[in-house]
């Protein structure tokens, strides 16, 4: 009876422990497939309310979360791939020379195509070494102290970095470096632009302007002595021949009889406007004043002139400048003037302009300031490139010529200003060969 009842127990027992290792061993096959990646990831367990139920239940959430963990790191990996693709692409058909450095020690650890052949080496001659150890950046001094500096800064640039090539050629490049952090560490990358072409035409372009500068100064200096020629011309021969025309016909009237007086009074009426239009256009072609005293007694003088004749009230305000300024610079400062006072009587309907004459900063600054009805800026400067309005382009190259600038200010109704100026350069005194 006893061996009966053992045997039962046993039996019994059996099918417990059966029992309890069968959804254990379905958990631990599940875990083996989770952690191979293969297939599903469920226990396959029914999830009942006893305690190994809710123990299947869990593990099958936890397998899940797994699983979806699984498939957003294979996404990100898919997606870094292609972005390494990508980038791979990138670097190795880029235009511009890259150096990939290791941040710690400046040891080229990557260089794409374009700068080998920029510099005539091999990718191999150019791994593993540092920076300042290879050929064409070994003769510069400055780049370990800009090593250090890019570690401290993260950046560095160079807008012009001479350069020389395996064989030898001379080229100029501009030379950018940042640091970056990669897959927890740090990383320089150096792009390097050849701008030999570039800075080639530029030195083209500059020495063509310096050429065409001189051409221009020689032009106006040409021109402004012809005015002066012209305009004593003008002032002692037609002048002095209207003059003795004016006094013989004034030593006429006495003798002359009724008849004929009219018509005496009517000529030399008419010889003395003609002297008065001779003598004004002596003055407009090259006042002698400008090249006897200088530019401030000019101004003085052209800004009276023009507000009398315009009715207009005119100021002037001047520094004492030291000496006599550089001639081109008397000159176009004195015809920018001129313009700006001839624009203000035809068009601005002003009552009072200003001129001044002022030294700032090393530099010598004219401005002409009228309170009239204004203009609109954008329009002029629209009509002046149309070619309709030459004024402004006039004094803009005028400015130009004497190694300054000019700005137009005005407002509708707020009156305008001229602002021109120019590099304070003064005439170097003559010799005394010269002197005498």
């Amino acid at each position: 009876m006893r061996k009966s009842i053992r045997r039962i127990l046993s039996s019994l027992q059996l099918r417990l422990v059966l029992l309890l290792l069968r959804p254990v061993r379905m958990l631990v096959k599940s875990g083996a497939r989770l952690a191979t990646d293969e297939g599903s990831t469920d226990a396959g367990l029914a999830h009942r309310n006893d305690e190994l139920g809710q123990l299947t239940g869990a593990f099958d959430q936890m397998t899940q979360a797994l699983k979806d963990r699984q498939v957003e790191r294979h996404a990100a990996n898919h997606a870094l791939r292609n972005s390494e693709m990508r980038y791979r692409g990138l670097f190795e058909t880029a235009q511009d020379g890259i150096l990939i450095l290791n941040a710690e020690t400046g040891q080229i650890d990557d260089v794409n195509p374009f700068l080998t052949d920029l510099l005539g080496y091999t990718r191999e001659q150019l791994l593993g070494n540092k920076l300042w150890e290879i050929g064409p950046f070994k003769d510069t001094p400055a780049f370990k102290p800009a090593f250090r500096e890019l570690q401290r800064e993260a950046y560095v640039r160079y807008e012009d970095l001479p350069l020389e090539t395996s064989a030898g050629k001379s080229i100029n490049v501009e030379f950018v470096s940042n640091v970056y952090q990669v897959n927890g560490g740090k990383v320089i990358q150096c792009n390097i632009r050849n701008i030999t072409e570039h800075k080639q035409a530029e030195a083209t372009r500059k020495e063509s302007s310096r050429k065409l500068q001189v051409l221009s100064r020689r032009l106006v200096e040409a021109q402004e002595t012809e005015r002066r020629h012209l305009a004593r011309e003008l002032h002692d021969e037609l002048g002095q021949t209207l003059t003795v025309a004016q006094l013989n016909l004034q030593a006429l009237l006495p003798s002359t009889g009724p008849g004929e007086l009219p018509r005496l009074k009517e000529s030399l009426q008419a010889v003395e406007r003609v002297l008065e239009q001779v003598h004004d256009l002596a003055l407009n072609l090259r006042p002698s004043m400008l090249d006897d005293l200088g530019l401030e007694p000019a101004l003085v003088w052209l800004t009276r002139r023009q507000a009398e004749l315009a009715g207009l009230k005119g100021e002037v305000q001047t520094d004492a400048l030291e000496q006599r300024l550089d001639t081109v610079i008397e000159t176009e400062c004195f015809r920018i003037a001129q313009e700006a006072l001839t624009n203000v009587a035809r068009h601005a309907r002003a009552k009072t302009v200003t001129v001044e004459l002022r030294q700032e900063e090393g530099q010598l600054h004219l401005r002409v300031r009228d309170d009239g009805i204004g203009f609109n800026v954008a329009a002029i400067r629209e009509k002046a490139v149309r070619g309709a309005s030459l004024g402004l382009l006039s004094m803009e190259e005028r400015a130009a010529l004497a190694g300054g600038q000019l700005e137009l200010k005005s407002l509708p109704g707020r009156g305008s200003e001229v602002h021109a100026w120019f590099p304070l350069l003064w005439q170097t005194p003559p010799s005394e060969f010269e002197a005498q």
